[in-house]
């Protein structure tokens, strides 16, 4: 088998079955490792292998290619948590999506894991006594569940079972959850929860859409819950 005198081999190659490996003639190589004899001679020059130099060359360059692969880094940043700015946009995504589909005025919530709020926005003529309220309480809800706030309802209404629902009902009167579409859950690509956003002002679905849909136009590295929406009254997608 004639090598060349580099680390690089061709995929025929390093496919080729061990029984190909048929020596040429006997080398004059030292006795040292055939690896070690490459490394010391011009890169022009070539070489014949025996079967047991041969599957050492390539042993050692598969090596390599994996120990590689497996340390290159991920093209796709992970979020460690949201910023501020990254915060605000999410919340200006939401508005842009209300204003764009003719949404009624709305109140949008982003929080952090720890369901601190980050950003809060209300539109103009919405009602502000009560829909900054709901809208915190669908992220929180998203965040302490980890789950969607509409996922969190249906987990307890689908069979509708008295016990579950009741459980429901004593989980929202301790603490502030909600149990309607509109809050949208924010995990990183290690599926980390890093935040939510919640929203309240318009039907349940009509919330839970922009939300989503800010998230999914912002370009950040987010995975959302739920992955669809259930939006039928969308007029500027």
């Amino acid at each position: 088998l004639l090598l060349p005198a580099t680390n690089a081999f061709s995929p025929q190659l390093a496919t080729a079955g061990r029984s190909s490996f048929r020596p040429i003639f006997s080398t004059a190589l030292s006795s040292s490792s055939y690896l070690d004899n490459l490394s010391s001679v011009s890169t022009s020059s070539s070489f014949t292998a025996t079967d047991e130099q041969a599957t050492e060359i390539l042993d050692s360059t598969f090596r390599r290619t994996v120990s590689s692969t497996a340390n290159t880094p991920s093209s796709v940043p992970v979020m460690s948590k949201l910023s501020l700015n990254e915060a605000d946009m999410l919340a200006n995504g939401v508005i842009d999506n209300v204003n764009r589909n003719e949404f009624p005025p709305i109140v949008v919530t982003v929080v952090d894991r720890q369901a601190n709020i980050l950003v809060q926005k209300r539109m103009d003529d919405v009602c502000h006594a009560a829909f900054p309220e709901f809208s915190y309480a669908k992220a929180f809800t998203c965040v302490t569940m980890g789950v969607s706030s509409r996922e969190f309802r249906d987990k307890y209404t689908a069979t509708n079972d008295a016990a579950k629902i009741g459980q429901m009902n004593s989980m929202m009167a301790i603490s502030k959850m909600a149990a309607f579409p509109g809050g949208v859950l924010l995990r990183n690509g290690d599926n980390e929860i890093i935040g939510a956003v919640g929203v309240s002002g318009a039907a349940g679905d009509e919330d839970e859409y922009v939300a989503l849909n800010s998230a999914w136009e912002s370009g950040l590295p987010l995975e959302t819950m739920p992955k669809e929406h259930s939006c039928t009254t969308v007029k500027s997608p």
